[in-house]
Protein backbone atom coordinates (compact mmCIF):
# COMPACT_ATOMS: atom_id res chain seq x y z
CA UNK A 1 0.00 0.00 0.00
CA UNK A 2 1.80 3.91 -0.97
CA UNK A 3 1.50 6.42 1.17
CA UNK A 4 0.85 9.90 0.37
CA UNK A 5 4.19 11.92 0.87
CA UNK A 6 5.17 15.13 -0.70
CA UNK A 7 8.17 15.11 -2.61
CA UNK A 8 8.98 18.89 -2.56
CA UNK A 9 6.40 20.67 -0.66
CA UNK A 10 8.66 23.93 -1.23
CA UNK A 11 8.44 23.39 -5.21
CA UNK A 12 5.28 23.09 -5.24
CA UNK A 13 5.17 26.45 -3.26
CA UNK A 14 7.57 28.34 -5.70
CA UNK A 15 5.28 26.55 -8.49
CA UNK A 16 1.97 28.06 -7.36
CA UNK A 17 3.72 31.70 -6.68
CA UNK A 18 4.61 31.35 -10.36
CA UNK A 19 1.51 30.62 -11.70
CA UNK A 20 -0.18 33.87 -10.04
CA UNK A 21 2.28 35.99 -10.74
CA UNK A 22 1.94 35.08 -14.41
CA UNK A 23 -2.28 35.49 -13.79
CA UNK A 24 -1.42 38.95 -12.80
CA UNK A 25 0.11 39.88 -16.42
CA UNK A 26 3.67 40.40 -15.29
CA UNK A 27 2.10 43.31 -12.76
CA UNK A 28 3.39 42.64 -9.09
CA UNK A 29 1.34 41.71 -6.19
CA UNK A 30 -0.09 44.49 -3.76
CA UNK A 31 0.69 43.58 -0.50
CA UNK A 32 -0.87 44.94 3.06
CA UNK A 33 1.04 48.15 3.03
CA UNK A 34 0.15 49.05 -0.44
CA UNK A 35 -3.30 48.14 0.24
CA UNK A 36 -2.92 50.26 3.68
CA UNK A 37 -2.18 53.42 1.24
CA UNK A 38 -4.77 53.09 -0.78
CA UNK A 39 -7.07 52.83 1.76
CA UNK A 40 -5.76 56.20 3.66
CA UNK A 41 -5.83 57.91 0.32
CA UNK A 42 -9.52 56.96 -0.07
CA UNK A 43 -10.36 57.63 2.97
CA UNK A 44 -8.69 61.31 2.19
CA UNK A 45 -10.27 61.36 -0.72
CA UNK A 46 -7.49 60.93 -2.90
CA UNK A 47 -7.20 58.67 -5.79
CA UNK A 48 -4.03 56.34 -5.85
CA UNK A 49 -3.27 54.28 -8.47
CA UNK A 50 -2.28 50.88 -7.55
CA UNK A 51 1.56 51.69 -9.30
CA UNK A 52 1.99 54.61 -7.00
CA UNK A 53 0.25 52.94 -3.78
CA UNK A 54 3.54 50.39 -4.96
CA UNK A 55 5.96 53.18 -5.33
CA UNK A 56 5.32 54.63 -1.83
CA UNK A 57 5.28 51.06 -0.25
CA UNK A 58 8.63 50.41 -1.64
CA UNK A 59 10.03 53.17 -0.29
CA UNK A 60 8.46 53.13 2.84
CA UNK A 61 10.13 49.14 3.38
CA UNK A 62 13.60 50.86 2.21
CA UNK A 63 13.71 53.94 4.30
CA UNK A 64 12.19 51.42 7.44
CA UNK A 65 15.19 49.67 6.51
CA UNK A 66 17.39 52.02 6.76
CA UNK A 67 16.27 52.86 10.15
CA UNK A 68 16.31 50.06 11.61
CA UNK A 69 17.86 47.33 10.07
CA UNK A 70 15.20 45.01 8.84
CA UNK A 71 12.54 45.36 6.00
CA UNK A 72 8.90 45.53 7.72
CA UNK A 73 7.12 41.48 7.87
CA UNK A 74 4.88 40.87 4.88
CA UNK A 75 6.09 43.35 2.39
CA UNK A 76 7.72 42.63 -0.92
Amino acid sequence: MASFEPQNPQGNFQQCAQSSAQQQGGQERQDWLDKGIEDAGQKAGVNISNQNADKAGDFVDKEFDKKEGFNLPGVH
